[in-house]
């Protein structure tokens, strides 16, 4: 069975390949927060603080990428 946060890893994932194909991406951004924001604390709640901060810097360059292009 895979880890919590690795599902909701795959699911941030899966709706940020989804905002470049919606006219309103912005609630896209919203839901892809509370996806990384879940999984790094399932992570950092399993003890993995190094896949805490990946999940972290990941969040980070999608937010950045989100307000260059869209913002």
């Amino acid at each position: 069975m895979e880890p919590l946060y690795k599902e909701l890893e795959r699911r941030g994932e899966r709706i940020y390949d989804e905002i470049y194909g919606t006219s309103s991406p912005r609630g896209l951004l919203s839901e892809i927060k509370e996806c990384f924001e879940a999984a790094i604390a399932a992570a950092e709640g399993e003890g993995l603080i190094e896949e805490g901060q990946r999940l972290r810097a990941r969040l980070d360059h999608i937010v950045t990428v989100y307000h260059r292009q869209f913002s």
